[in-house]
Parts: structure tokens; C-alpha cells; sequence
């Protein structure tokens, strides 16, 4: 029994050959229309950060260490700037530190 369009005569076997075709095909061009010019196509200005604001990643051994450094002296004043709200607050540090080795 075939498939019957007003004004075409397709067989089952022709019909399922297009849809096969079409299923093939749509994803293939879609991929196509998106991966050409897309600086043009979806250009949004100032959508990424600019590289000069971003953190850098240190590389060379020096800058390493220099950034250990200062990773280890915001920690220290972290834990100072604590102490010292703590003391505000009337909680003794040491008598916390007991409290937890326990």
C-alpha cells in the first residue's frame, strides 16, 4: 500500500529514502551554517573579559614562589584580622584549638 500525497505518487520506500535524507541532512547543515563566520554571526561585544583583567597563572619558578608568598601572608592576616574579632567576642583561640585536637 503506498503512501499517497495529493499531486505526488510516492511508494513507502521512496518516502522513507526522503525522511532518511532529511534526517541525515538537517543536523549536517545546521552544523555547516553555525561553524561558518561565527565571529560575525554571534559576535556580542564585550561578552569575553579582557585577557589583561584575568588572573595569570605563574610559570616560571620565581613567580611561583612569590605567589606562594603572598597566598601564605593573606592567609596570616586572615587568621590575625580572626584572632583579633574573636578576642572582641571574648573567645579565647587557644581554648578552641584544645577543643578540636580532642
Amino acid at each position: 500500500m503506498g503512501f499517497k500525497f495529493p499531486k505526488f505518487n510516492l511508494t513507502r520506500s521512496q518516502f522513507e529514502l526522503a525522511k532518511f535524507t532529511f534526517y541525515l541532512l538537517t543536523p549536517i547543515s545546521i552544523m555547516y551554517y553555525v561553524g561558518i563566520d561565527t565571529d560575525k554571526k554571534f559576535n556580542v561585544p564585550g561578552f569575553w573579559p579582557d585577557p589583561n583583567t584575568l588572573n595569570k597563572i605563574p610559570k616560571e619558578p620565581y613567580e611561583i614562589q612569590a605567589e606562594l608568598a603572598r597566598m601564605r601572608a593573606a592567609k596570616l592576616e586572615k587568621r590575625k584580622r580572626l584572632e583579633a574579632r574573636a578576642k572582641e567576642l571574648g573567645i579565647d583561640v587557644e581554648d578552641v584549638e584544645e577543643t578540636k585536637s580532642t
